[in-house]
């Protein structure tokens, strides 16, 4: 009896000891495979991060090549038209200059010739002129091309704007807000001041459709237009939105109240400006592509 019962408890703790062995090597086996699949899972995610990462820098990076390969274009085109205005220009001026001397010493007791004579001095005058206003254009596009950081560009745009006009100031937006930032040419205590966006009607609609808009002459003008903005009639004033990326950052006021005589070459003037404002915003936008980049690591 002793016997038998000495046998079943051995048999027990045999069996018990080998139930706890399997035991431990499960355990120890689906710790392993628990271990081996989060490692995969690991190296999957790992994997596919990079993946991605490496899809994005590579997206960026064509869309900067992109970006640049197009203002590229762009000036180049601006330089190579500005030249050729430049050259014309300068050869109509030649010419018009030698046949007055030609006139001159042809005629020079005539009356109807020296009246000849003044007229095409008068032409070369203003042609003159025009070739120093082209002059004057191409090296603000120049300046802006120059500029290195933000501020830069939008100092040089401000004075490049104010060698066509008479007043220039350049408003930032800050919010529902503009603030005067750079201003030229308006005696004391009648420049801009802070403006909220929404109470002027021009301001809000050149910000809100990003368009260039004309001042209109102080007989019609609305209310809502601040005082810096008022223009006597035969003068010029155009508001000019500085877009980067899809939205307007500045906002560029020009006219050319105080000249010493009304300008028949109002409309070129402006779309002179209306070129700076562009170009500025061009370079803002690729200063800003190229700025971000770098913050990336691109």
């Amino acid at each position: 009896m002793t016997t038998s019962m000495t046998m079943e408890h051995r048999l027990r703790e045999t069996v018990d000891a080998f139930v706890a062995r399997v035991r431990r090597d499960l355990d120890a086996h689906v710790q392993g495979l628990t271990t081996d699949l989060l490692r995969i899972g690991t190296e999957n995610q790992e994997y596919w991060r990079s993946t991605l990462e490496r899809a994005v820098i590579d997206a960026r990076q064509d869309a900067e090549r992109g970006f640049k390969a197009r203002l590229e274009a762009l000036r180049s085109e601006l330089t190579r038209e500005m030249e050729m205005h430049l050259a014309t220009e300068r050869s109509q001026l030649q010419a018009a200059t030698r046949a007055a001397m030609q006139a001159t010493q042809a005629a020079a007791d005539a009356a109807s010739t020296a009246q000849a004579q003044a007229a095409r001095f008068e032409k070369g005058d203003a042609r003159e002129a025009r070739v120093d206003t082209l002059e004057r254009l191409l090296g603000a596009v120049r300046r802006i091309d120059d500029s290195t950081s933000l501020t830069g560009i939008l100092e040089t745009l401000a004075q490049g704007a104010a060698t066509q006009a008479s007043r220039v100031t350049l408003m930032l937006v800050d919010g529902d807000a503009l603030k005067p930032w750079v201003t030229h040419g308006f005696a004391a205590g009648q420049g801009p001041r802070e403006i909220t966006i929404g109470t002027s009607g021009m301001l809000t609609a050149t910000v809100a459709l990003k368009q260039t808009s004309f001042v209109k002459p102080m007989v019609a003008r609305e209310i809502s237009t601040p005082g810096f903005m008022q223009v006597p009639v035969g003068h010029t004033g155009l508001v000019v939105p500085v877009v980067v990326g899809g939205e307007v950052v500045a906002v560029l006021y020009a006219d050319d109240v105080g000249a010493a005589e009304v300008r028949e070459d109002a409309p070129v003037w402006a779309e002179e400006v209306d070129l700076l404002v562009r170009h500025a915003a061009i370079r803002l936008e690729n200063l800003t592509s190229v700025r971000t980049a770098e913050a990336f690591g691109a």
